[in-house]
């Protein structure tokens, strides 16, 4: 499994090694000396990272930026030692995230209450926190310099209130996180990826999702750059299948009624639907990897979403 994948226009995909690799990137961007980095999977991952820094002659010093798309800990759970680590970048983080990296403990609490205690402590060991004045919360639109690069800051809710795009305007490219679904390096095939929506507790809300995935086509970048995991079109029979996906996620939750059961059925089913049209048929294994996770993460989002969306 490679380290350290050079996408080009200054553009590199580091394997974080999280949870048995394959699952979580981190994309460094580079002008010369000068560099940041988006996202940070968990603690374990920074030695990847500063080995290619390394590799691309980038000191500590020279990192100007962690860009976080949001909080959730496979994307922020290892801010605190990066910060520690870059002592010249500033924290990039929506506002409504902020303050659970500079006290992490409701963070640790939920990832507990979905996870279990067994699985965080071996995923993501003791959360470091982020000092408050390392910390830049941006607006929708703000910018900011890396080298050549601008990075154009996008607030991108759905799979979370707090959730953040970057545009990068020198490379055409978005950053997206979770906004604009996940594809594990399972979902390779040799004419492309397919990927899925990942509607992960507590804050998944399809009017949003759909609303800031259409920011992001409407952006026309060349490439989407989803923490999970590495580069996928923009465009074509993937994209389409998002939004197909994301209908029918609402329309399974509905006719369930939120019954959670009947929503893992429900979506097993259409698992299996986009495995023969996207040709990925991993997407139709109940007990691979990819399916695993996106039932219960999925599901779990789903029957919460309906229970808000129905309270008498």
């Amino acid at each position: 499994m490679f380290e350290t994948e050079d996408y080009g226009n200054g553009i590199y995909c580091v394997e974080s090694g999280y949870d048995g690799g394959g699952v979580a990137a981190i994309y460094i961007i580079r002008d010369g000396k000068n560099a940041a980095v988006v996202d940070t999977a968990n603690n374990e991952s920074l030695g990847r990272v500063t080995r290619a820094l390394d590799e691309l002659g980038i000191a500590r010093d020279g990192i100007s930026h962690i860009f976080l798309t949001h909080v959730h800990l496979d994307h922020a759970g290892g801010a605190g030692v990066f910060a520690g680590e870059f002592p010249n970048a500033r924290v990039v983080v929506h506002e409504r995230g902020a303050k659970h990296i500079i006290n992490p403990e409701k963070l640790v609490a939920g990832a507990t209450e979905v996870y279990g205690a067994e699985t965080v402590e071996r995923l993501y060991g003791k959360i470091v926190p982020v000092d408050a004045g390392r910390i830049t919360s941006p607006r929708d639109g703000d910018e900011f310099r890396v080298g050549k690069h601008t990075i154009v800051c996008l607030d991108t809710p759905g799979h979370a209130r707090h959730h953040l795009a970057f545009q990068d305007t020198a490379a055409n490219i978005v950053f997206t996180g979770d906004a604009f679904g996940m594809s594990y390096k399972e979902l390779v095939k040799p004419e492309g990826r397919c990927a899925i929506l990942t509607t992960s507790p507590v804050q998944f809300d399809p009017d949003a999702m759909r609303g800031s995935m259409r920011g992001i086509e409407s952006l026309k970048p060349d490439g989407l750059y989803p923490t999970h995991f590495g580069r996928m079109p923009a465009k074509g029979a993937m994209i389409d299948s998002l939004y197909r996906q994301l209908d029918t996620y609402v329309k399974i939750a509905n006719d369930s009624e939120g019954n959670l059961n009947l929503i893992k059925d429900g979506l097993m089913k259409l698992f299996q639907e986009e495995a023969a049209s996207q040709g990925c048929p991993c997407l139709a294994s109940p007990t691979g990897r990819v399916t695993n996770v996106a039932l219960e993460l999925n599901a779990n989002g789903l029957a919460l979403w309906y229970k808000k969306q129905n309270k008498k």
